[in-house]
């Protein structure tokens, strides 16, 4: 059975490892905006990669225009895995 993930638990995921308010953190939101530092980016991937079991460049988070693309790609991965 694949494994699922809702979108909340991973903005969840993403305010608890970078220390910010999770209410600011909604689907629409540019990453640019967001204001993860690099070390917390870091933390977040392992954290995903530790959790889930998918492995996450800091490349790919870059790539994702908004923090629902991330969302996405990483619920994508995580089925793709199960």
């Amino acid at each position: 059975m694949a494994q699922q993930i809702s979108d909340d638990e991973v903005l969840d995921l993403i305010a608890t490892e970078a220390l910010l308010d999770r209410g600011n953190l909604t689907r629409e939101l540019p990453l640019k905006d967001v204001g993860i530092a690099s070390l917390d980016l870091i933390s977040i991937l392992f954290e995903v990669e530790d959790r889930y079991g998918v492995h996450v460049e800091e490349s790919d988070f870059a790539q994702c225009g908004t923090l629902g693309a991330f969302v996405d790609l990483l619920k994508s991965r995580v089925v793709a895995a199960a």
